[in-house]
């Protein structure tokens, strides 16, 4: 009743911390982009928005579409989805735990809601909340059918790592190393059947994913406006992968508790060896071990084949490891870790000091904390605020120019659809707004005012907000 009672207790006030940052905070500018598809609703462009987006699917574009439409003026609610799927993966993630099952469970599970990078997604508009939500599902169902393999239960797992795919296509990646994972135990009647119904399972939802993915490609923009990786990052994929555990602007907070968790997943698939093999002659060792230690083999396979897996794509395609990218590894490495602390305890030399599993992971939440805060006090550009800036400098012969090329006019139509009515089509006004997000290089405003000057246009106005600008240019001819 005490584990029940507490864990209800942090489910509230996680919840109540996401729903108020959520209010609070103003939308960042994947979150403006991606609600940039429900502009002048229609299917036709909605799903090419879609297939223009960096890696977009379109279940979580679905999840927000009704908010979009009912209140298009509350972009906070855009949010409800994530915020959703937050919390039905802290349920998930609880029940997963119990299937090692740890020592100490609601530990991990505060250390799973801390990290960083796990907070700063649950609180955004995007779809990688709702992908590891539906992962949790997925890993969830993948014990079920190993536990007992049946067609119905491999067919309920390959639906949720389609719905995986069709959020956030590399989400499914874990579940391959699950089943590669469970070739270890291969050598058990009941893991070997179920190591085939994984496999179809596991392979299934990629040809049901292939054709759209072909469509999508076709799509797809070369350059997408996006905010920039952290600046003390070195520019290798490994090093930002090993940082991106807390994507703030401490460099050494996300490396530190990434090498506890590291550490401690290694140490977990370490504990679990020698696998369900069985030594010659000797009797064999009791199904509850054996279940225990395909679980935490299975998680730590996972974990370990996202993170290579990962790292290895943005290497071999030159782009940035992105935070997102380190999300389909936290649950396996959080109970892999605190799993392997359980192991360590029980150590003989160890035994004794049994504080010492949840010493470590109150440190690892400890590590959370400077990146959580530093999440909660980094403010994004309110580009609500500045794109009420343009409305008032209209009138009369007047139109505006978004400075920059691509997004420029959707991330001011968001807050303001009819702004498009107004785009300069030509240049014979007698003003013309210049509409600077805060995104705009200092290079491209330089050059769009130097332009406007050599047409006869002097600046008679200026509004600033943050590193954004409206600037009014008065024709002198």
């Amino acid at each position: 009743m005490r584990t029940a009672l507490a864990f209800f207790l942090t489910l509230i006030a996680y919840g109540l911390l996401l729903i108020g940052l959520s209010i609070l905070m103003p939308l960042r500018l994947s979150e403006i982009t991606q609600a940039a598809a429900f502009l002048h609703f229609d299917w036709a462009s909605f799903f090419k928005w879609i297939g223009q987006t960096p890696a977009g699917a379109p279940l979580h574009y679905f999840a927000e579409l009704p908010l979009a439409l009912l209140a298009p003026d509350y972009k906070a609610l855009l949010r409800i989805p994530a915020i959703i799927s937050a919390l039905g993966s802290v349920f998930v993630f609880f029940a997963l735990s119990k299937k090692v099952p740890l020592q100490y469970p609601l530990l991990a599970l505060l250390l799973f809601i801390a990290i960083p990078t796990h907070l700063m997604y649950a609180t955004q508009a995007r779809p990688y909340e709702m992908a590891l939500f539906l992962l949790l599902l997925a890993t969830l169902s993948f014990f079920s059918l190993v536990e007992q393999p049946t067609f119905g239960r491999a067919f309920i797992y390959s639906i949720l790592l389609v719905a995986c795919l069709f959020t956030q296509a590399s989400s499914y990646l874990p579940s391959v190393g699950y089943a590669l994972a469970l070739l270890g135990f291969a050598n058990d009647r009941t893991y070997r059947r179920a190591l085939w119904w994984a496999l179809g399972a596991t392979a299934l939802p990629v040809a049901a994913y292939v054709p759209y993915y072909l469509w999508a490609v076709g799509h797809r923009r070369a350059e997408w406006l996006s905010e920039q990786f952290p600046a003390f990052a070195i520019k290798l994929p490994g090093v930002q992968a090993f940082m991106s555990l807390d994507p703030g602007s401490n460099p050494w907070f996300g490396p530190a508790l990434m090498t506890v968790l590291l550490i401690g997943l290694i140490g977990g698939i370490a504990s679990t060896l020698p696998l369900a093999a069985y030594r010659e002659g000797a009797p064999p060792p009791p199904a509850g071990l054996v279940k225990r230690r395909a679980v935490i083999f299975c998680l730590g396979g996972g974990a370990l084949l996202t993170l290579l897996g990962e790292t290895a794509t943005s290497g071999w395609m030159g782009v940035v490891f992105w935070p997102y990218q380190i999300m389909w590894a936290l649950p396996a490495m959080v109970i892999v870790f605190c799993a392997a602390l359980d192991a360590f305890v029980r150590l003989p030399v160890i035994k004794k000091i049994s504080l010492i599993s949840p010493a470590f992971v109150i440190l690892a939440i400890f590590l959370c904390i400077p990146g959580d805060l530093d999440y909660v006090r980094t403010q994004p550009p309110d580009m609500a605020q500045l794109t009420a800036l343009v409305r008032p400098q209209l009138g009369g012969d007047t139109c505006v120019v978004f400075v920059s090329q691509r997004l420029s006019r959707y991330i001011f139509g968001v807050y303001d659809p009819d702004l498009a009515k107004y785009e300069c089509q030509n240049f014979f006004h007698k003003r013309v707004i210049l509409a600077i997000h805060p995104y705009v290089k200092p290079e491209q405003e330089r050059e769009a005012r130097m332009f406007f000057r050599g047409l006869d246009f002097q600046e008679t106005h200026r509004d600033v907000l943050g590193d954004g600008k409206v600037i009014t240019m008065d024709a002198t001819r």
